[in-house]
């Protein structure tokens, strides 16, 4: 049974579409601007149930108006799935429910929106976002309901506005349970969980892991955001090179705030050590790549010409490349003939062709010899001088940039050590796994 949040059934269902009230009202203290955009459409209120209400006035003209008319053709309109919200362009081939619950989440977009405007005007210091205008109604793929999956629940809703009401419902009802002789907790009802938070706030922001809802949209590029913070770094970014205060040591990327630094930083250790071998990473989805190019066998993408099958899609657009008779890419220098079928070899003959770049790049620190290529000194590095670094690393990385010479780290964090036998120099903090020097061009 569907929940009372969902506010109206497919057309074809029910000769009338029909506005069901949403299951809890969550005021907002600032009065909101919420702008209809369908069509040519000017209307602005301040409340979500006034605006949702007037959006699906326009969904029934636009599905409903001349459907008696429509009912007679042999092949259905395209328009009449289509989404007239200005920017947008979405249209759905498959049935009316998909336009509904689309529409109503630009409903839900809009408000976004307006809350994000609404952070930026509190931010004295910031500029806009100077991102794509016109992108500011891009929405994302709308799943086929907003189900809620709360123990002995599972209500669904066409509207994302009422579905998280409805979830943020159930972290205000619960009761909280004794853990030992003076604490208290609240437990997480959503199906296959077993978190516990101390209050329901904390349960109430970690349910937002669950449904995915974001809370704030940047109101010129559309882009929305789990909190405040998140989206005003997305301003910060922004900020122009000179106003960007703080670098990193390590890599000279420079930030608009302290904070953005230390995020940064963070890729500069290796938290995260694989199962199987001394390979160390920055970040989880590091690891997991790790482990599928490593440590797995399986090749899921097969080329449909050939037996060849490889882990990635990147792979196979360069095989299939193998299969043109035609060359891939052409030198777009004037009077160069030159052609290959693969963007890296079009970079190279370009470097050494039309730049000139053929001197030795790359600086061996130990013993100052000088190679063109970074696989050339990593070669030197593992055979001359018996470097080594933890399985699972296919070779040392080496930056593409800069004008001196400077020590390449990978630092690896103190519960994860390099393997015994490697040859590195150690910071005082932690282990630098590798160093190697480079002459920047």
């Amino acid at each position: 049974m569907v929940g009372g949040g969902k506010s109206w059934r497919d057309p074809g269902a029910e000769g009338r579409v029909k506005a069901m009230p949403p299951p809890g009202k969550v005021p907002r203290k600032e009065n909101l601007g919420l702008q209809c955009e369908w069509g040519s459409c000017s209307f602005v209120c301040s409340a979500m149930e006034e605006f949702c209400e007037h959006v699906t006035q326009h969904l029934r003209q636009h599905l409903h108006g001349s459907g008696e008319e429509e009912e007679e053709e042999e092949d259905p309109l395209e328009e009449e799935f289509s989404c007239l919200w200005q920017e947008c362009g979405f249209c759905s081939m498959d049935s009316s429910a998909d336009l509904i619950r689309h529409v109503y989440f630009h409903c839900y977009h809009t408000k976004l929106k307006q809350w994000g405007l609404q952070a930026l005007q509190s931010q004295a210091d910031l500029s806009p976002c100077i991102l794509d205008f016109q992108s500011r109604n891009i929405i994302p793929d709308i799943p086929d309901h907003f189900l809620c999956l709360w123990e002995h629940c599972e209500s669904s809703f066409d509207n994302p506005e009422w579905f998280y009401r409805h979830v943020e419902a159930h972290s205000l009802c619960c009761e909280y349970q004794a853990v030992g002789k003076d604490n208290q907790v609240v437990l997480c009802g959503w199906k296959g969980c077993t978190c516990t938070f101390k209050d329901c706030r904390k349960l109430r922001e970690h349910l937002r892991s669950h449904t995915q809802e974001k809370v704030v949209a940047c109101p010129t590029c559309g882009g929305m955001f789990a909190n405040n913070t998140k989206f005003l770094d997305h301003i910060r970014r922004q900020t122009a090179l000179d106003q960007q205060r703080f670098q990193c040591s390590h890599c000279s990327k420079r930030f608009a705030t302290e904070r953005l630094l230390r995020d940064h930083m963070r890729n500069h250790v290796n938290h995260y050590k694989c199962p199987l071998c001394d390979m160390t990473c920055p970040l989880p989805s590091s690891l997991r790549n790790h482990m599928r190019f490593r440590h797995s066998e399986d090749r899921p993408f097969k080329c449909d010409c050939c037996e060849y099958s490889c882990k990635n899609l990147i792979d196979l657009r360069k095989h299939l490349d193998t299969h043109s008779k035609e060359p891939a890419y052409r030198c777009d220098f004037e009077s160069c003939g030159f052609s290959a079928r693969s963007l890296c070899s079009i970079k190279s003959h370009y470097r050494k062709v039309h730049e000139g770049d053929s001197e030795p790049r790359y600086k061996c620190h130990v013993c100052d010899k000088c190679f063109t290529r970074g696989n050339n000194l990593t070669v030197h590095l593992r055979e001359k001088h018996q470097f080594k670094w933890p399985s699972g690393h296919p070779r040392f990385r080496l930056p593409v940039s800069g004008h001196f010479c400077v020590p390449l780290r990978m630092f690896a964090a103190p519960h994860a050590p390099a393997s015994p036998g490697t040859r590195s120099m150690k910071m005082a903090t932690c282990g630098c796994s590798w160093f190697a020097m480079r002459v920047w061009s």
